[in-house]
């Protein structure tokens, strides 16, 4: 396990005191252990993390997590098959469409700094 050193140059082994504090009552409200077991006043173990997923899921079916594949089904029959050559579709032709022709624009700067588009009649 590696250790972190702290800012005065000692090495703390972090996983090590978690592993050794892990069933002391944690700091708040919860009445909970490190580990997340719920204790009692004295700190000894009421109904352990496991007990209390369990629990939950027994009593809530829909919560369920549901394992799915995201791989697409195969086909045992079509992999023992010969494969064919897949022929080329045919490209679809674009229907050509008259286009409206758009004047051209031009950007011409005003006395007071604005900027507006005027059709460039230069043409």
């Amino acid at each position: 396990m590696t250790g972190k050193k702290t800012n005065r140059g000692q090495t703390i082994d972090m996983a090590g005191l978690v592993l050794q504090n892990e069933t002391a009552v944690a700091v708040g409200n919860m009445n909970v252990n490190a580990r997340g077991d719920k204790v009692n006043e004295k700190g000894q173990v009421v109904k352990t993390k496991t007990e209390q997923a369990q629990a939950y899921y027994q009593s809530n079916p829909k919560a369920a997590v549901k394992t799915v594949s995201i791989k697409d089904a195969v086909d045992v029959s079509a992999s023992k098959t010969i494969e064919q050559p897949v022929a080329e579709k045919p490209k679809a032709q674009k229907a050509s469409k008259p286009k409206a022709k758009q004047p051209k624009m031009k950007e011409v700067e005003l006395p007071n700094g604005d900027i507006e588009l005027v059709e460039d009649k230069e043409e």
